[in-house]
C-alpha cells in the first residue's frame, strides 16, 4: 500500500513540474513577442504614455457592462438617419420645426408625467381655447414619444365641445404616429413594447362629441371603431400628396375632383333632408371649397393637403336645417413665410407688402404680440389678385377674396348669426369672418375696380384692422388651417318636389 502511495505522489510531483515548465515557456514566448512588437513600432506609438494598471482594469470592467438602452427620442433620431424608417413627413415637421408648439425637444424640457392618461379640456379648440388645447397636445406628444407609458387614454369626462379643426389635427398626429410605431416594431422585434401599444378614449359622455369622434374622428380614422348615426353622413379625412404629382395641370384636375367629391357629399346630405341647394348657392359652395384647396396647395411645403367635411342635421322646434363644417389644412411654411422668403416667385406683391409695412412702422401701428408684420402680410394676402405663385405659371381668378365672398353668400343673411363663421390660422395670425365686416368694391388711381376686405370702418388696408377679428396669437400654428362652419337654412335651400 505504501509503495502505491509513493508512486502516486511521484507522478503528481512530476506532473506539477511539467506544468510549471510549460508556464515558464509560455511567459518567455509572450515576453519575446512584446519585445518584437516594440522594435517594429513607429516612434510615435513608442512615445505614448502607458495607462496605469488600475485604470486598465476599470476600463475592462466598464466594457463588460451592458450598453445603456436608447430613449424614445434617441431611437427616433436613429431612425431619422435611415430615410425609409424615419417619421412620416408631416409628423417630422411638427416635431422638429423650431417654432412648432409640438417641438419634441421643447416638450421634453417640460417634463410631463401623465402616466398615459390625458384629460381633454372642456372646450377642445386651438382657436377658442388655445392655452388649454395646445397644452393638451404637448401632453399627448409627451406620452407618445417621451414617457414610458404602454397605453395612452384620452379622458373626455369634462369635455363638452370639440372643434373639428382641432380634432383633425389630433387625428393626423395619431395616425402618423401609429404608422411610424408599427413600422418600427416590424423592423426591430425587440422594440415591440417601445411605444404605446394602445391608444383610446374614455368617458365620452357628450352625445355631439360621440357623433364627431365615431363618424370622422380618431376611432374612425384609425379604423378602431365606427358608428352610424341617423343625422350624420360620413366624409372621412381626405389626404392628397403632391409629391406623387408634379404637373400643375394634373394637380388642378385633382383639385377639381376633390371639390366635386365634397360638393356631392353636401348634396347627398341635403337630399336626406329632402332639400337641395339653389343653383347660386351650389356655385358658391364649389367656389369656397375650390379656392381653399388652391390656397392649401400654394402654401404647403410638406406637399400634403388634408380636407374633411362634417354635415349634421339639426331640428329645433319647427326649424329644420343643416350645419356644414369644412376644414382644409397643410403643414409647412405659413402664408407670411411664403411671401417673406427670398425665393417667393411673385416679387411685385412682396414689394407692395414691404411698402405697406414701412407705412405701419412709421405710424407705430405694430404692437408685439398683438399686431405684427406677419399679421398684416397675412391679411394682405387675402385681398383680390394677391398670390405668392408666379402669374406667368399659374393664373388665378380673384384670389382668396372669392371664397370669402362665396362664404357669405352661402350664409344667406349678411348679418351675424352666431353659427356661421370662417377662421384662418397661419403661424401666429388669426383672422375671423362672421359677417360683421363686408367685402367692398374700390377703384385705384388707374380706374381699375377691385374688392377688398380690411376689417375696419375706413375700408382702407393702410388703416389698422379690428383687433377682435385680425390679431397675433400667442401660439404658433405650423402651417395654414382654414375652418368654415356654415348654416344652411331655408334661405339657402329649396324643397325637392
Amino acid at each position: 500500500m505504501a509503495r502505491k502511495k509513493n508512486k502516486k505522489q511521484r507522478s503528481w510531483i512530476i506532473q506539477r513540474i511539467r506544468i510549471q515548465e510549460s508556464n515558464k515557456r509560455q511567459r518567455r514566448q509572450r515576453s519575446r513577442r512584446k519585445k518584437r512588437r516594440k522594435k517594429n513600432q513607429s516612434p510615435l506609438f513608442s512615445q505614448t504614455v502607458r495607462i496605469p494598471r488600475r485604470f486598465r482594469r476599470k476600463a475592462m470592467l466598464l466594457s463588460k457592462k451592458k450598453l445603456k438602452p436608447l430613449t424614445k427620442i434617441e431611437y427616433i433620431q436613429k431612425k431619422e438617419r435611415l430615410l425609409n424608417n424615419g417619421l412620416p413627413a408631416n409628423l417630422r415637421y411638427l416635431l422638429h420645426a423650431k417654432e412648432s408648439p409640438f417641438n419634441l425637444k421643447a416638450i421634453r424640457k417640460e417634463k410631463f408625467c401623465s402616466h398615459g392618461i390625458i384629460p381633454i379640456p372642456e372646450s377642445f379648440s386651438i382657436l377658442d381655447n388655445a392655452n388649454d388645447s395646445f397644452l393638451t397636445f404637448r401632453k399627448i406628444i409627451s406620452a407618445l414619444f417621451i414617457e414610458n407609458s404602454m397605453s395612452v387614454v384620452l379622458d373626455y369626462e369634462k369635455c363638452t365641445h370639440v372643434d373639428l379643426g382641432t380634432q383633425v389635427l389630433l387625428d393626423i398626429i395619431l395616425k402618423e404616429f401609429w404608422t411610424f410605431a408599427r413600422k418600427s416594431q416590424m423592423a426591430d422585434r425587440n422594440k415591440r413594447n417601445f411605444f404605446p401599444i394602445s391608444i383610446g378614449g374614455d368617458k365620452i359622455n357628450n352625445e355631439d362629441i360621440q357623433k364627431l369622434l365615431f363618424s370622422v374622428g380618431s376611432p374612425a380614422t384609425l379604423s378602431v371603431k365606427e358608428r352610424d348615426f341617423k343625422d350624420i353622413i360620413k366624409y372621412k379625412l381626405c389626404l392628397h400628396d403632391n409629391n406623387k404629382e408634379k404637373d400643375l395641370e394634373k394637380r388642378a384636375a385633382q383639385k377639381e375632383l376633390d371639390t366635386t367629391q365634397m360638393v356631392d357629399y353636401v348634396i347627398e346630405c341635403l337630399r336626406r333632408m329632402n332639400k337641395e341647394l339653389t343653383s347660386e348657392k351650389l356655385n358658391d359652395l364649389c367656389t369656397v371649397i375650390g379656392e381653399i384647396l388652391i390656397n392649401a396647395e400654394e402654401h404647403s411645403s410638406t406637399q400634403y393637403r388634408f380636407s374633411i367635411g362634417y354635415f349634421k342635421e339639426e331640428k329645433q322646434d319647427e326649424d329644420h336645417f343643416g350645419i356644414f363644417r369644412l376644414v382644409i389644412l397643410n403643414f409647412g411654411q405659413t402664408i407670411y413665410q411664403k411671401f417673406k422668403s427670398p425665393d417667393c416667385p411673385n416679387q411685385d406683391i412682396v414689394s407692395r407688402m414691404k411698402e405697406l409695412s414701412e407705412s405701419y412702422t412709421k405710424r407705430f401701428l405694430f404692437l408685439p404680440g398683438q399686431f405684427e408684420e406677419e399679421t398684416l402680410w397675412t391679411l394682405y394676402a387675402l385681398q383680390e389678385g394677391v398670390t405668392s405663385v408666379s402669374t406667368q405659371k399659374y393664373k388665378r381668378g380673384n384670389g382668396s377674396i372669392r371664397f370669402i365672398d362665396s362664404f357669405f353668400n352661402i350664409k344667406g343673411s349678411q348679418s351675424v348669426d352666431n353659427i356661421s363663421k370662417m377662421s384662418i390660422l397661419s403661424g401666429k395670425t388669426r383672422i375671423i369672418f362672421d359677417g360683421k365686416y363686408k367685402i367692398v368694391t374700390k377703384k385705384n388711381n388707374s380706374g381699375d375696380v377691385f374688392n377688398v376686405m380690411t376689417f375696419n370702418q375706413s375700408d382702407n388696408i393702410e388703416d389698422k384692422p379690428d383687433s377682435n377679428y385680425v390679431y397675433s396669437a400667442k401660439h404658433y400654428f405650423p402651417g395654414t388651417m382654414i375652418c368654415a362652419k356654415i348654416l344652411l337654412n331655408d334661405d339657402d335651400i329649396k324643397q325637392i318636389k
